[in-house]
């Protein structure tokens, strides 16, 4: 399970590199939100293991920030920066060659499939309950 959140810089973290088969990869990202179904392609800067042997995870960089326009390909000089609704995603990275395909039919191999939370900027504060009753008003007309 992947978490990060908006109004901020991210690092979120996930385990390509154990999985690749092409050497020196672009990891292309596809999430798909739960609840409206609304879907991103985008592919985040990598940061670079500094180990010699294929690390045990990777670190990507993707911005969250929703009065900043998007950008769909990172760089180490551009972050990646994504409009994302707060809520659950369903999450699948692939390896490729190229470093500006955004279409999955176009990479090669699924190398990390799972889910990612988004937590909102503005929480939701809990509902609490003051006595007797149980009956919540909706709209008193």
């Amino acid at each position: 399970m992947i978490y990060v959140n908006q109004g901020q810089y991210n690092t979120p973290i996930a385990t390509c590199s154990r999985n690749k088969q092409l050497s020196n990869p672009y990891y292309l990202w596809t999430i798909r939100h739960k609840l409206s179904n609304q879907s991103w392609q985008f592919i985040p800067y990598r940061e670079q293991s500094i180990t010699s042997y294929p690390p045990s995870y990777d670190i990507f960089q993707l911005d969250i920030l929703l009065n900043q326009p998007e950008v769909y390909i990172g760089s180490n000089v551009i972050t990646c920066n994504l409009h994302l609704l707060s809520g659950e995603f369903y999450v699948k990275i692939y390896e490729q060659t190229s470093s500006s395909n955004l279409n999955p039919s176009l990479s090669y191999d699924v190398v990390y499939e799972g889910m990612m939370v988004v937590l909102s900027e503005d929480p939701i504060e809990e509902i609490e309950y003051t006595g007797t009753t149980n009956t919540w008003v909706v709209y008193q007309g």
